[in-house]
């Protein structure tokens, strides 16, 4: 599954700031993350709404993260940049028969909706630049990722 490219982005963005650690400007982010300047001026004005980053304005201003890396997951960015967001929330049209397995899909769909955002909720800034300075391979970082979230959601 690829990301869209409002999440590609707003990833590439709020990850080079956490790795920066200080106030960085646009055009410096746009330059080095190979985003479009204006686009990322959308996207900048998305997380900042939703307390991701912060804007400081000014001739030496730009943007910082709002909060340690620790405490923003990969679902806040998502979550922030999603297009659901701008529009009202549409019912899922539920069969019109409650058969058996019409229950068990939707029921089967739901834990699918559920896991991903689990698993994106676990997963913060912090351990994706951990990542970043690891060798470890992305198979090994990855399985090591989703044990931690089934002993979780065991736990829980």
């Amino acid at each position: 599954m690829r990301l869209k490219a409002s999440t590609e982005y707003g990833m590439r963005t709020v990850l080079y700031l956490a790795e920066r650690g200080t106030v960085c400007s646009s055009r410096d982010v746009a330059e080095e993350m190979s985003i479009p300047r204006d686009y990322l001026i959308q996207l900048a004005q998305l997380l900042r709404n939703a307390g991701i980053i912060a804007a400081r304005p000014g001739k030496h201003g730009g943007y910082s993260l709002a909060k340690d890396p620790a405490q923003i997951s990969v679902y806040d960015v998502m979550h922030a940049l999603a297009d659901d967001q701008k529009r009202p929330a549409k019912r899922k049209k539920v069969a019109t028969r409650q058969t058996d397995i019409a229950r068990s899909v939707v029921s089967a769909c739901n834990m699918v909706e559920r896991g991903i955002d689990a698993h994106m909720s676990a997963l913060t800034l912090q351990m994706l630049l951990d990542y970043m300075h690891s060798e470890k391979p992305d198979n090994e970082f990855i399985a090591h990722q989703m044990q931690q979230q089934i002993d979780r959601l065991l736990a829980e």
